[in-house]
């Protein structure tokens, strides 16, 4: 007899491999758009999405390999699906990287949306991403001694269950304070165009936040619920590809539109003041003849 069930191990591997090939062909259109639409972003930001889009193809390509050492050259060999991967290992620890970053980006996004420049978030996220990286190094190097798969490992239980149960907080801690700080400027805009945006962001803050969240309270629920299958691989191996493309539709929701406003939330930038809007329509009824201006001072871009 198997040690676990045969159709939910290598059907649900299978499954996991091909929702992260659609995920990670959604990103690549995802990244193309965000390149070709917004040139004006900042340097730091542009860089950070590339070392991102490379870091989810090595991960994405690591759980392909992964895919054809366990359903094709080692096919009901159920001892070596106990076995740890070194590749598999490393996209482990590729997801987390990836995952702390996206959450640094829309930390930074929410502190610097803020009127007040709170640093409540980042003072909350950054230990919790220290130990989300401790953790994924700490899980991998155990699996490297022990030679056993990372979630098949009973002494990396508890770590695991607290490094998906952080994640999950993180998540929604920062959907919390994008929607909040969002809604702040949504009240301040004086525009419809603007509005429209800013409303965008804050529907698609909140989304990527329960998408994300949802996956990792589901990957640990069928993990300590089902721990003699793989059910878990269904949700634990898409979260890096979803991250990588939560934080691209984030992008990719902001109106092209040239206006100074728009270039402001663009770069993750905030007045310290409610945000005026002077509009001089002229006889052309589109939205690009419209001459935008933002009252306020040099000192209070960051």
């Amino acid at each position: 007899m198997p040690p676990f069930p045969l159709g939910v191990t290598y059907g649900v591997y299978f499954l996991s491999t091909v929702l992260c090939a659609i995920l990670w062909g959604v990103f690549c259109v995802q990244t193309f758009s965000y390149y070709t639409r917004y040139i004006r972003d900042d340097r730091w930001l542009k860089t950070t999405v590339a070392i991102i889009f490379m870091m989810n193809a090595a991960q994405t390509m690591l759980i392909m390999h992964g895919a054809y050492a366990y359903l094709v050259i080692h096919y009901e060999d159920f001892s070596f699906f106990e076995m740890v991967l070194p590749v598999s290992s490393t996209g482990f620890l590729l997801s987390a990287l990836v995952s702390v970053c996206v959450q640094g980006i829309f930390v930074v996004k929410a502190q610097r949306l803020s009127e007040t420049r709170s640093r409540v978030l980042p003072s909350l996220w950054i230990p919790l991403a220290l130990f989300e990286l401790g953790a994924a190094i700490y899980c991998v190097a155990e699996s490297f001694q022990s030679g056993k798969n990372i979630f098949f490992t009973a002494s990396l239980k508890a770590i695991v269950v607290s490094y998906l149960a952080v994640m999950a907080f993180v998540n929604i801690a920062t959907a919390f304070f994008l929607a909040k700080y969002l809604r702040i400027l949504h009240r301040q805009a004086m525009t419809f165009a603007l509005s429209d945006m800013i409303y965008r962001l804050i529907v698609f803050s909140v989304l990527s936040g329960i998408w994300i969240t949802l996956f990792a309270i589901l990957d640990m629920v069928t993990y300590l619920g089902f721990p003699n299958t793989a059910v878990y691989v269904l949700f634990d191996l898409p979260l890096c590809s979803l991250y990588c493309n939560t934080l691209l539709v984030s992008l990719n929701s902001r109106d092209s539109g040239s206006a100074a406003s728009i270039k402001e939330l663009s770069t993750f930038k905030a007045t310290s003041r409610p945000v005026i809007i002077s509009m001089e329509r002229e006889h052309s009824s589109n939205f690009s003849d419209d001459i935008e201006s933002i009252c306020m001072s040099d000192s209070d871009m960051v």
